[in-house]
């Protein structure tokens, strides 16, 4: 069975064997579009996972708005922002719309078309998108949980140029073609921001994008980041799937089966049991995983991008004990 077809049985509910999908970031590349392409379609031809996750640099959001990046130097390495475009409060009303004609979100786009023309019809293509109040804390760091509990007045101006940018990169997504879009929001976590203060400065904001591809793509996914993430607040988003770090947080993927009818994506503890276990110790953790959602519609995958430092073998090993279920 086709991978498209593996998650076509999922959403409708129709017994198949497990499967699974995993992502990992190619920093030295992903800003270069013929290489990056190259390296996506061999990781995917290698493994043939259930669906491709395009995983555009970190910090594509941002990248035209004025932080300075480190880019990496080693495959092992990620690029991090050294100084970041806002300090203080004022600084959100420099901000202006980007155009998704040039650019790093020409360069994703033009990315995502060619990857999708390659994988159309066998694998579900999902276009990584970070959600509005994401993509403002990468270019501000952790001073805009003070801007959200201060004068947030810039703030919110600020968030409307930032949803405008991130609708015009999503519907251009859907006009390349993707399946659906990978919807990551690293703030709806109460570890961060109460419910209350992702109501104010994130759903409206993650509805508006989500909003763009409805009726669109046929296979979005919420990705929840952080250690207390929001199943319950956002468990309606109109996605078809929700994936989170659950073999790190409490809300595991029995109870997250008890509060939605989603697909889940997760079960595999990508920084514990994957990058130390060995054969045995992954073979249990992948059947307790199973056994926790009952398999019902659960696609098995790591709770975030895999570790740079894992190696291939573990990757090959992990679908082969899936496989084998």
């Amino acid at each position: 069975m086709r991978p498209l077809d593996k998650v076509v049985a999922l959403l409708e509910g129709r017994n198949t064997r497990p499967c699974i999908s995993m992502w990992k970031h190619f920093p030295l590349v992903d800003r270069i579009p013929r290489q990056f392409v190259q390296k996506t379609l061999a990781f995917q031809e290698t493994h043939n996972w259930a669906f491709v996750k395009l995983c555009y640099n970190g910090l594509y959001s941002i990248e035209d708005w004025g932080s300075i990046i480190k880019w990496p130097g080693k495959e092992d390495e990620t690029g991090f922002v050294a100084d970041y475009f806002i300090k203080k409060s004022k600084d959100w009303d420099r901000l202006q719309p980007l155009s998704v004609q040039e650019g790093a979100l020409a360069r994703e786009i033009a990315v995502t078309k060619e990857v999708v023309n390659a994988m159309k019809g066998r694998v579900p293509v999902l276009g990584t998108v970070f959600s509005p109040l994401t993509t403002a804390c990468k270019m501000s760091g952790q001073i805009i949980l003070d801007h959200i509990r201060g004068n947030s007045q810039s703030l919110t101006k600020a968030l409307e140029v930032i949803t405008h940018t991130t609708r015009e990169f999503a519907g251009e997504l859907v006009k390349a073609g993707v399946d659906g879009i990978f919807f990551a929001t690293q703030m709806g976590t109460t570890d961060l921001l109460t419910v209350e203060e992702y109501g104010a400065f994130g759903i409206p904001y993650d509805l508006s994008v989500l909003d763009v591809i409805q009726g669109k793509t046929w296979f979005n996914v919420l990705h929840i980041h952080g250690s207390r993430p929001m199943l319950a607040e956002l468990k309606n988003y109109p996605v078809q799937g929700i994936n989170w770090h659950d073999r790190r947080v409490a809300a595991n993927l029995t109870l997250a089966r008890q509060i939605t009818d989603k697909v889940l994506i997760g079960g595999i503890d990508e920084h514990g049991v994957m990058a130390h276990g060995d054969e045995r110790v992954l073979r249990a953790h992948i059947r307790e995983a199973v056994e926790q959602e009952g398999g019902a519609r659960l696609i098995l995958g790591p709770g975030c991008v895999v570790p740079l430092k894992i190696p291939e073998e573990k990757l090959i090993m992990v679908k082969k004990i899936v496989e084998e279920l």
